[in-house]
Formats: structure tokens, sequence, C-alpha cells
């Protein structure tokens, strides 16, 4: 079987050595020169020395028209989905299986990855990859275990059966919605995370905020029609814990900085790859209002990195609540 990876930073990387691992014919579709020569070479900046090898096919966007795929798996951050889409990918084959895994909310429509490649005229809704797998772990070939997620349950199983790898466990759900939405989500929980941990609290911190966190971004996932037990999984509480945990997490380190005091202005332009925390905090705070769900882990974090709410008094806010029933 023939796999375009549409992005060519680390997830859709390790993505593709997945797919080569699991025996399709893989190619990376890239915008740069400098990333393509990397990659012929087996070597990727943002991934570790001597775990990717060489042997993908290479695809240069505006060097001619894009190859041929049975599968397109697109792993373009959320906010850059639709320029890339109308620009390096626009003759990206949309009458391919497409799978979706990137995380996070567009800012200007508030849409989740899937929605937005069909915006952009994907002829199937793409299904859904998700769960906790850090770039620089599957690369080299760590175990994991992810969630594919189609309302199409025979697509589902070609789509599982294509990528699995013995190191690389995919487990299926009809869920698409509650997958993606867990995915985006959680995000903003590991900011809040990383704040915690960068003003010098401890895992009983983290772990309170985890599992509040998970109620939160349960109640706002069902209210946009996820199944409560999605969140309870592997694209839920799975890549929380891994996100709010690890130090692989650019979310969390984003929010490590913020909580040690620096700037968050200074923070996020110093950063070299992308915390869709940031942008999905923001939606996520209009959605909340909008549906009425009390999110206030998520609110604090959305009043600090935007509002530019003192952390200390942020903090103090979610002390002083009055516990209710768990």
């Amino acid at each position: 079987m023939k796999v375009l990876v549409a992005g060519s930073g680390s997830w859709g990387t390790a993505l593709a050595h997945v797919a080569r691992q699991a025996g399709a014919d893989v190619t990376i579709h890239c915008r740069r020169q400098e990333r393509a020569d990397q990659l012929i070479r087996g070597e990727h900046d943002m991934l570790p020395a001597g775990c990717l090898g060489a042997g993908f096919n290479i695809s240069l966007a505006g060097s001619g028209p894009a190859p041929e795929a049975d599968v397109v798996i697109n792993a373009v951050p959320t906010q850059k989905i639709r320029a890339y889409m109308e620009g390096p990918g626009a003759d990206l084959p949309r009458d391919a299986v497409w799978v979706s895994t990137s995380k996070g909310l567009e800012l200007e429509t508030h849409l989740p990855p899937s929605q937005i490649l069909t915006s952009c005229g994907v002829t199937a809704v793409p299904a859904v990859l998700s769960g906790p797998s850090h770039a620089e772990e599957v690369v080299c070939d760590l175990p994991t275990a992810v969630v594919l997620a189609d309302s199409d349950p025979e697509r589902g199983r070609f789509i599982q059966q294509l990528l699995k790898t013995p190191r690389f466990r995919i487990y299926r759900s009809d869920d698409r919605v509650g997958v993606e939405w867990a995915g985006a989500l959680k995000n903003v929980v590991a900011l809040g995370c990383g704040i915690a941990i960068g003003q010098g609290f401890g895992d009983n911190t983290v772990a309170a905020l985890v599992t509040r966190g998970t109620a939160e971004i349960t109640r706002l996932g069902i209210a946009r029609g996820g199944q409560r037990e999605t969140f309870a999984g592997l694209s839920g509480l799975g890549d929380l814990i891994v996100t709010c945990c690890s130090g692989h997490s650019r979310n969390r380190a984003v929010g490590c900085k913020i909580g040690a005091g620096d700037k968050v202005s200074a923070v996020l332009e110093s950063m070299v790859q992308v915390a869709e925390g940031v942008p999905t905090s923001k939606v996520v705070h209009q959605l909340r209002l909008e549906s009425q769900v009390e999110m206030p882990i998520a609110e604090t974090v959305y009043r600090i990195v935007h509002e530019q709410l003192p952390v200390e008094e942020g903090i103090e806010h979610l002390l002083l609540r009055q516990p209710e029933e768990e």
C-alpha cells in the first residue's frame, strides 16, 4: 500500500517511520528542501540521532505533482492545516483514505483537524488517530498504544492493519468526535500542569490536576458529541498522563516556563515547535461560555496565557474554590 505523510515535522516523520515498519511504501511530503535533504540522509533535527534511518520516498512541494497514495496521513499542525491544503498540499489526492493525527482546534472556526480537512476538499471524513505517542519515543520503537477512530468499521480495520506494528499497537473506536476532542483538550490541562511544576509544586498537585482536568475535558467533550468512556481511554486519560508528566511535552514545557516567571510572549517566541494548547485554550474559553460548561482549570490557564493574569493569583483562585462532590 502507498502511504503519503503530509507534514515532515517530528510527528509526521515518526508516523512515516511506523508506516514503513508496518510494510507500507511511504512518501513524506515536504515544504522545504532543507528538510527533504535531511530525510534523504536518514536524519531529522527534531528527532533522536540514529533512530530514523534512510529509505523514505521524498516529495518536495512545488517540484512536481504529488505522488499517488492509497492513504494520506495528515500531521500538519492544526493552525497551519488550511494554509497547507490551499498551498503546498493543494495537489494532494482528496479522494484517498485520510487519517488525521493533528491535535488542536482552529482559532478562526473552532473546527478540529478532521473537519478542517473536509472543508478543504477531502471527500470522506478522515479517520482520527490519537493517544500517548511522543514522536521522540515512537521513532525509537519504544512501545505504545493508540486509538484509531472511524465511523466506518471496515475502513477502520483496514487502517488498523495497515499501520499497526508490535511496538505501535492500534485499538479501534467508533467515537471519532470524542477521540479528536480529547486529543485537543488535553493540551490545555498540560499547560496548567506545567505552570504548577514551574511554581515548584509536586507530584500530588500534578495528579490532582490530571484527575480534575479529565473531568473538565470530559464535560466539554460530551457537549461536543463525544462519548463519556472515550475520555477515560487512550486518547483521553492516556494521552493526558503522558502530556502532563513527560519531559517531551511541548505544552508542559511552555507551562513550566510561564510558571517559573517567564513572560508568555517571550516563551512563545522562543518555541521551535508548536504548543497547540496555547491557541486551543482560547477556543476552549469561547466554547465553555457558549456551552455553559464548568472548566475552572482551563479557564485559569486561559486567563494566565491570554489575559496576563498573574500566575500566583490564578493558583490562589483555584485553591480557594469550594470543593463539591467528585
